[in-house]
């Protein structure tokens, strides 16, 4: 056994270096890389090139740059540069070039392809006509997403989107042309959204990720006036009974719209006593006067009973 030891040992010290193509072969094609910041440049904005030569298991002993065909001098042995990115569809080719002290030689190669990538969040939950701001999602209501590339000469039927939730990847994997989707809102108080877009030949065009805020589904009182209509200012903690009767509208921001349009429970209360609709809305009750004087503790609530969290209750004292 000894004897086979050493015999190896001896061929080893005999065997010639290995050549160069060999040597690049046992660092791999992953051993040096160039790195973006941002990952996609938008078009128009600045961004970082940065080498990436970590995995490399010798220390390198220059770095050159060429851009566009273009030797760099001036960033001869710098990690990092500094990039306006071009116009919409107007390419740049990234080359980063490492002289290995052993004599070897690295290539990594970038190509930048500027484009737009929004996404349209439209969450599927109750704001009334007369609100001038936009509806936020609320937890288990349904959301809209919209992937838009602009600047890219594919339509979206020609790339492949794959949009991860939170750490879930939705509708299976990566699908050809689906850059629009709907998801349920998930529990906490934000959620993350990301979209990656590829090319048919596997390439990633762009890639984003937003952030998105939940809210709690609330309740405001509005009064509907038989000669004025729907007043926009909604009621206070107190409303005055000034005529016989007083017509009262419950409109509960942020709930889903199927809560809302089918809900599993409403439910209107005066004075802990259940109250009739009766003008078939459920979202709607009106109050006579008894011709007393007093006051009264006007309360609603509406909620799914499957999503719990998809529920509003609210009241108000109502004088007379």
């Amino acid at each position: 056994m000894r004897y086979i030891a050493t015999l190896l040992l001896f061929s080893f010290l005999l065997s010639p270096a290995a050549p160069l193509w060999a040597q690049n072969l046992i660092y791999g094609e992953d051993a040096l890389a160039v790195d973006l910041d941002p990952a996609y440049p938008t078009p128009g904005k600045v961004y970082t090139v940065k080498a990436n030569d970590y995995a490399l298991p010798v220390r390198s002993s220059s770095l050159r740059w060429i851009i566009d065909g273009k030797a760099m001098p001036n960033y001869d042995n710098e990690r990092s540069l500094t990039l306006t990115a071009k116009k919409v569809s107007q390419k740049t080719t990234i080359e980063l070039i490492v002289d290995l002290a052993s004599g070897g030689t690295l290539r990594a190669t970038r190509v930048v392809e500027p484009v737009y990538l929004d996404i349209i969040i439209e969450p599927q939950t109750r704001t009334p006509a007369f609100y001038q701001g936009r509806a936020l999602p609320s937890i288990g209501s349904t959301i809209n997403a919209t992937a838009l590339v602009n600047g890219n000469e594919k339509s979206p039927s020609e790339l492949i989107f794959t949009w991860r939730l939170n750490n879930d990847t939705l509708e299976g994997g990566a699908v050809r042309g689906n850059n629009s989707l709907s998801f349920v809102m998930p529990r906490g108080q934000s959620a993350t959204l990301s979209v990656e877009v590829r090319k048919v030949d596997g390439s990633t065009l762009t890639r984003k990720t937003i952030d998105l805020r939940s809210v709690s589904p609330e309740l405001s009182f509005y009064e509907v006036n038989t000669l004025y209509g729907l007043s926009t200012k909604a009621i206070s903690d107190t409303q005055t009974l000034l005529g016989t009767s007083l017509t009262v509208l419950a409109e509960p921001y942020y709930l889903d719209l199927e809560t809302y349009n089918d809900p599993d429970f409403v439910e209107w209360q005066i004075d802990n006593i259940n109250n009739t609709n009766q003008s078939g809305n459920p979202y709607e009750v009106t109050i006579a006067s008894t011709g007393a004087t007093g006051n009264s503790n006007v309360e609603f609530h509406v909620r799914n009973t499957v999503q719990v969290l998809q529920g509003a209750k609210a009241d108000f004292r109502l004088t007379y």
